[in-house]
């Protein structure tokens, strides 16, 4: 539970081509118990988002409009933003949050809790991730129950030990203790820029904890084209470096769908009945458990055979030096 006298706290909203998202995420972030300071920094928006933001601030003392300005050789789009909005903040926290996440009114007041209970410099939060139609409940539910066998023990990254972990979707930070470690321009070229902050954290001795937090959700994409692409760029920046894990992880999504696809080319039909219900059985515990509809799991293989397609992609990208690009930006890396 959240304490009556929260510390202050700044939020920073890097937003491109937003649109769509952002006035319904700063209505979450203004309708916070914790009354947080909200700036949002365009980022060389095309659309309508700069101008959505600055009638929404003309009458709400608690929100300012910023322009991250051109960017920087060097520098990826949004961490630049972090680093132009974290100028002059004063406040001891600092959150950073993305425009497609929504958040229920007490979950920064919770997050400050826990993080002073915990002794933490940062809190990072993995929220309900929202999909609809059937483009998004095929990959996203699988993408997340392939992040979550990853990420193993949530206990350990919860109590700052193992592997530094953090979502930019909502990751509190220690102003003092983030500053110290150099700040946003610490980690301006890094294509994971979340994880390379708790990790820069972690080894400037502070505490990180990792929770999950079904008050926090968040739609990442919209559609099936939409999803593939980012998260081919995702997966390709998160994995795609690592060998001997996208080879393990392909062949635990490929080899129960070629031994399925060879039973029926045989006319091994009760075989393939068996490996076709313990695969769909299997997609749908995973949906029920991450509170996706189980019934997507009875398209398997193609849940499968989707993500094995996605972050092949994806590491074929990183090997090259270059992800895919998002909204205008080339990801090289």
């Amino acid at each position: 539970p959240p304490s009556e006298s929260p510390p202050e706290v700044t939020v920073l909203l890097p937003v491109r081509d937003e649109e769509r998202n952002v006035i319904a995420c700063l209505e979450s972030l203004l309708s916070q118990t914790a009354r947080p300071f909200v700036r949002v920094i365009d980022d060389g928006s095309t659309d309508a988002t700069a101008a959505l933001v600055a009638a929404k601030a003309a009458g709400e003392p608690q929100l300012e409009l910023l322009s991250a300005g051109p960017l920087p050789p060097g520098w990826r789009g949004k961490v630049h933003a972090l680093e132009v909005g974290s100028r002059g903040v004063a406040t001891p926290w600092i959150l950073t949050t993305d425009a497609d996440t929504r958040h229920r009114p007490d979950l920064l007041a919770r997050s400050l809790e826990a993080a002073t209970r915990g002794k933490l410099d940062a809190v990072s939060l993995a929220g309900f991730q929202e999909a609809r139609g059937p483009g998004e409940s095929l990959l996203v539910p699988a993408v997340f129950a392939l992040l979550d066998a990853l990420l193993g023990d949530w206990r350990a990254v919860a109590a700052s030990e193992g592997t530094p972990v953090a979502n930019g979707q909502f990751l509190l930070l220690r102003r003092e203790a983030w500053e110290s470690c150099g700040g946003f321009a610490s980690v301006r070229s890094e294509p994971l820029d979340d994880v390379a902050i708790a990790a820069r954290l972690r080894v400037g001795r502070y505490r990180t904890g990792f929770f999950r937090e079904p008050a926090l959700s968040v739609r990442m994409y919209r559609g099936l084209a939409e999803t593939v692409r980012g998260w081919r760029r995702n997966l390709g920046g998160l994995l795609g470096t690592s060998s001997r894990t996208v080879v393990a992880v392909l062949g635990v999504l490929l080899l129960p769908a070629f031994a399925l696809l060879t039973a029926l080319l045989a006319g091994r039909w009760t075989e393939a009945a068996v490996l076709w219900g313990a695969g769909a059985a299997a997609s749908a515990l995973l949906r029920s458990g991450s509170g996706h509809s189980p019934l997507y799991g009875l398209a398997y293989p193609t849940d499968a055979l989707l993500l094995a397609g996605v972050l092949t992609l994806g590491t074929l990208d990183r090997r090259r030096g270059k992800l895919v690009s998002w909204k205008g930006r080339e990801m090289r890396v």
